[in-house]
């Protein structure tokens, strides 16, 4: 075939292609130019999910009548005049082609009445062709109807889904823009059915809790921080995100805004999980509304057809003020486990008794304690310190109860509190390391005798790109065949308690996700994930076990030691290492309430 310069019908339909995806572009795209252009109500009605009908209703500037035409026409704008001001977008909508874009595969009438006009204008377009402007009545501000969306590209139309769902992704844009704008009054009908009506309002807490509603979960936190970066450039971040114990095993709510535009970035998001690790099971994901307010300088923004998507000019910058802001309101509130669901009636019917094992733990005799042997002593060693320093400086005695050698019962500021023995000293043994290895404190001891394991061999190649991690943990190994590898050198911390070495150091080498982790980091935020995931696999072997019997000192020692160590409400891996039930609960089981 040879080269030739393509209708223009046809460059419509495939610029179309690129920003109109389904009605909710559309709707995006003309709830974005009413906010451009000043509105304080945007009203969308939708039919059929939007395929067959669109309509918004706003009250802006509006659009002089001769300048209907240059509306649907493409690569013509209002928003920006020069390349320079490519480099700091302040709009929503600068790219000029969605209103012809959306023009070219629909039938359009557009209506319009400038600010203090007193004669308003009204233009269509049916399906690219387009008719002269002519007088209209009608308030200031626009209104514009699409028609038949897709009807002229029938493969496209045939690909939408049901009207519900495509209503569905109609309802998602009004609430973004809903939760960008709070100073914004929303209103979207579907199908003649009030669907979102929202008064404005400057309270951007209050916004997102109409939005939102529930999803948060009770009590959210308020996430607030501000950086600066190294050039000057101003980032601040507000929002609200859920406490762990609300997290969902989908991630579809969860929004990012920039400068009141919603978008999707998963160097943001995962530094929102990163802040939430270690409480809850990594399989779930927080929800959250988090509004980020950049200097446009920072961003650009005319990346995505359908600007979804942004370029940062300083990635890192902004993944740091992610992360500490979320984990500042993470570390600012009480995130113990409530629990009152576990006293709930007992199903009708025989179930077997659990076989638990109590020790009276409270009320053992110290001599007994401290006479015992030392393989209990050893597990709860801090690093070096033997627990001896701990006993000698006792609080006053608690009392509590040790079942089955795995959960720690007592009674604290009116509820029962049971403690997972293990997830608890995983969490402080996960936090001991970590403060070692930032003050370069991690000793490694050489092994007279490599430790060695037969591995997989693309478990085997992973041994240089893991080099850097391992260096830091005092890990030194090699191949030491083909399907085999030698631990030369093993942190101190571990050998005490007991961690082979090279079984260790061969589980991290078969970790797909680590080796994943360390191969393609683009900054020294995604290293810091695989280096937390090491440590869980530290903190768990060196933790005491479900199943270890202990003293009424070592427990002691314990729970003492919990108001030093950071997150103690959650082990490394998420779960939870208490369990609080109110006494008021347990008294109205009793009927005593």
């Amino acid at each position: 075939m040879s080269i030739r310069t393509l209708p223009s019908a046809l460059i419509n339909q495939i610029a179309a292609g690129e920003v109109v995806e389904r009605p909710a572009s559309v709707v995006k795209e003309l709830v974005e130019n009413a906010l451009d252009a000043g509105a304080s109500r945007v009203i969308v009605r939708i039919q059929g999910g939007g395929r067959e009908r669109i309509e918004l209703i706003d009250d802006g500037d509006g659009i002089p009548g001769d300048e209907l035409a240059l509306a649907l026409a493409p690569h013509a704008t209002s928003k920006i005049r020069t390349s320079e001001e490519l480099n700091s977008i302040r709009t929503f909508g600068f790219r000029g082609e969605a209103l012809s874009a959306i023009a070219a595969v629909s039938h359009v009438t557009l209506r319009s009445t400038s600010r203090g006009a007193t004669q308003g204008w009204s233009i269509e377009s049916r399906f690219g062709q387009v008719s002269d402007a002519c007088p209209a009545a009608g308030g200031a501000g626009t209104a514009i109807e699409v028609n038949g969306l897709f009807a002229n590209v029938p493969a496209r139309r045939k690909f939408l889904r049901s009207d519900p769902a495509e209503a569905a992704r109609v309802t998602e844009v009004v609430c973004n823009a809903a939760l960008a704008h709070p100073n914004v009054a929303f209103r979207l009908e579907s199908g003649g059915r009030m669907v979102i009506d929202l008064k404005a309002s400057s309270d951007i807490f209050g916004r997102i809790a109409e939005v939102f509603g529930d999803a948060l979960g009770e009590s959210p936190l308020t996430v607030i921080g501000e950086a600066i970066t190294d050039d000057g450039l101003h980032a601040r971040i507000t929002g609200m995100i859920c406490r762990p114990a609300h997290m969902r095993s989908v991630g579809r709510t969860q929004r990012l805004l920039v400068n009141g535009r919603p978008i999707v970035d998963r160097s943001l998001t995962h530094a929102v999980r990163e802040a939430y690790r270690g409480l809850a099971q990594p399989a779930l994901q927080p929800v959250f509304v988090l509004f980020l307010d950049v200097d446009p300088a920072m961003v650009d923004v005319n990346v995505h057809p359908q600007k979804s998507e942004v370029r940062w000019r300083t990635p890192a910058a902004l993944h740091r003020l992610v992360y500490r802001s979320v984990q500042d309101a993470l570390r600012g509130a009480d995130l113990t486990m409530q629990a009152p669901d576990l006293l709930s009636p007992a199903e009708v019917g025989g179930h077997a008794e659990p076989s638990w094992r109590v020790n009276f733990a409270g009320s053992t005799a110290r001599a007994e304690v401290e006479s015992r042997s030392s393989t209990t002593a050893c597990l709860l060693r801090a690093g070096d310190s033997p627990l001896g320093a701990l006993l000698e400086s006792l609080p006053p005695r608690r009392e509590f109860l040790q079942v089955d050698g795995t959960w720690i019962v007592f009674a604290e500021a009116g509820a029962l509190v049971i403690v997972d023995q293990h997830a608890l000293h995983e969490r402080m043994m996960f936090e001991e390391i970590r403060a070692r290895i930032g003050a370069g404190d991690l000793q490694s001891q050489r092994l007279l005798v490599p430790a060695t394991s037969d591995v997989p061999p693309e478990a085997l190649a992973r041994i240089e790109i893991l080099a850097p991690l391992f260096a830091r943990l005092g890990i030194e190994v090699s191949a030491a065949g083909p399907r085999s590898i030698a631990v030369h050198a093993f942190p101190v911390f571990l050998t005490g308690r007991r961690v082979e070495a090279a079984s260790f150091v061969a589980r991290a080498l078969c970790d797909d996700a680590l080796a994943a982790a360390c191969e393609t980091a683009p900054d020294s935020a995604l290293r810091e994930g695989a280096l937390a995931d090491v440590l869980d696999m530290m903190a768990c072997k060196a933790a005491i076990k479900g199943g270890d019997r202990l003293s009424h000192a070592e427990i002691t020692a314990l729970l003492d030691a919990q108001g030093s160590t950071d997150r103690t409400t959650n082990c490394p891996h998420g779960r939870p290492t208490s369990v609080r039930i109110d006494l008021a609960d347990i008294e109205r089981r009793f009927g005593r309430r």
